[in-house]
């Protein structure tokens, strides 16, 4: 966590709770269905669902593929053998994701959006919830739950931003001293990792999206729930119970 912190700080997107994006006093917005309103406010309760479950197959491949072409960009111009090894260390470590996965709850920074609405106003029966970032921040940052890492982190829609947000992690992997190559490679897969939840397609960029995303570490204490979703089985996490309240 601290190698991270400096990383975020090199790309000067570190804050001390890990809640990022949002102008002070700016609140964010979550679009849901009355059932949705219905348990949140009954329950006091929200869900962060697996990434790998999302409504949007682009949601899941955008930021993989991005990653993939930065890295194949840097093999094809490594000037060394060991920056050679470095890059084929961490094209293994950021192949696959993690075995415990990464979940989301997601909001917009602009209330009333059209597009939200489609989604989610079906028959009139949407509705958009106002939040005080800052109200996360009990669960974020230096709190986060059970070993995991959880931040409330804006979305970056541009490719040139979000390749630079990945080149720049190779890059200060690559400045440490006294690592090995694999220790390197780890560094720099933990930063992308960090990342890779928060690129998204640049033609969802009016969504002006955050999404508050959890990390949850192997053998967490608390166990993922499940939900019936689209003839599935979805995976979702309880903020409440991650944050260790019970209704």
């Amino acid at each position: 966590i601290a190698w991270l912190n400096a990383f975020l700080q090199s790309v000067q997107s570190y804050t001390d709770d890990l809640i990022y994006g949002p102008p002070h006093g700016q609140s964010v917005y979550h679009y849901t269905d009355l059932t949705g309103l219905q348990g949140i406010v009954q329950n006091h309760d929200m869900w962060l669902t697996h990434s790998m479950y999302s409504n949007d197959d682009e949601e899941i491949t955008h930021g993989r593929r991005v990653v993939k072409e930065v890295i194949d960009e840097e093999i094809k111009g490594a000037p060394t053998q060991d920056r050679r090894e470095f890059l084929d260390c961490l094209t293994e470590l950021v192949e696959e994701p993690t075995p415990e996965g990464i979940y989301i709850c997601c909001f917009c920074l602009d209330d009333d959006l059209l597009s939200q609405w489609r989604g989610y106003g079906a028959n009139g029966t949407g509705v958009s919830l106002q939040f005080n970032p800052s109200d996360f921040n009990y669960i974020t940052g230096p709190d986060s739950p059970h070993g995991g890492l959880m931040r409330l982190w804006k979305v970056f829609y541009e490719t040139d931003k979000q390749k630079y947000i990945v080149r720049e992690a190779i890059n200060f992997a690559l400045s440490g001293l006294g690592l090995t190559t694999e220790e390197k490679a780890s560094q720099a897969a933990d930063a992308i990792q960090f990342f890779i939840p928060t690129f998204k397609n640049e033609g969802f960029r009016e969504e002006k999206e955050c999404r508050l995303i959890f990390t949850p570490p192997p053998n967490c204490s608390v166990l993922p729930q499940f939900r019936v979703s689209r003839g599935m089985l979805v995976p979702y996490y309880s903020l409440m119970k991650l944050g260790g309240m019970s209704n």
